[in-house]
């Protein structure tokens, strides 16, 4: 089940807004909010929200705390100030790692201004916090969702760590690369600078390590006999 964001006293509507961006940033849909000074549905929340007003506007409201997470199972709560309580301390990746995919899950932040009271997370589950720079750890209300929702999605995805982007053209064949590598290695060797055999060889293996790593397009190949042609006619 996806984890509920749950906000304790949020103070600014845009906030609350930048906040539903974020959960669908994430494919997060269920908003919880306790005791909010401004409406989620203010025309600032919605702006803000970039085309996430359904959060918003399906955006529950509760009095208490208690009232908010008493249908939950497991809930957690994102703190990076010590809050001396007996409670487990996680990091957001762990968390992550270890969600508990059969229970319905709550993700619990505080007010912008201080954060999580310690009598709300000491309703809570866990500690979640996320490793930044011990003299400067503050994050806006928004970037703390991001953070524990990306963490969350990222179980939920499969996605290439690195892909290369042709904008479909076809990458060029060794025959057809290695055609125009013969060609221009020809015209190199008739250049009088050239200083010596030795020379020669390891300018022209230069040469040909540079294309062959680059995955040229045939696009790109044919511009690079475009080059070839102008500079010999030069």
């Amino acid at each position: 089940m996806k984890p509920v964001i749950i906000l304790i006293k949020p103070q600014l509507a845009e906030n609350i807004g930048m906040v539903a961006r974020a959960m669908k940033n994430c494919c997060l849909e269920e908003l919880r909010i306790v005791a909010p000074e401004q409406s989620p549905t203010l025309e600032i929340a919605l702006r803000a929200s970039s085309g996430s007003e359904e959060i918003l506007t399906n955006a529950k409201i509760f009095d208490t705390t208690q009232d908010a997470i008493k249908d939950l199972e497991i809930v957690y709560s994102a703190t990076a100030r010590p809050r001396h309580q007996v409670k487990q301390v996680m990091t957001a990746e762990y968390m992550a790692q270890n969600y508990p995919l059969d229970k319905k899950t709550g993700f619990m932040f505080g007010c912008e201004r201080t954060g999580l009271e310690n009598d709300d997370i000491s309703l809570t589950d866990a500690i979640v916090e996320v490793p930044l720079n011990p003299e400067h750890s503050s994050l806006n209300l928004a970037q703390a969702v991001l953070i524990l929702s990306y963490e969350y999605y990222k179980t939920t995805i499969s996605v290439e760590p690195s892909r290369f982007i042709t904008n479909g053209g076809q990458i060029a064949s060794k025959e057809k690369l290695i055609k125009f590598l013969s060609k221009l290695n020809e015209d190199i060797k008739q250049s009088p600078r050239l200083r010596d055999e030795d020379h020669t060889q390891s300018l022209l293996r230069n040469i040909n390590n540079i294309f062959t790593r680059a995955q040229l397009t045939e696009q790109e190949l044919n511009s690079l006999y475009g080059i070839v042609n102008i500079l010999k006619d030069h």
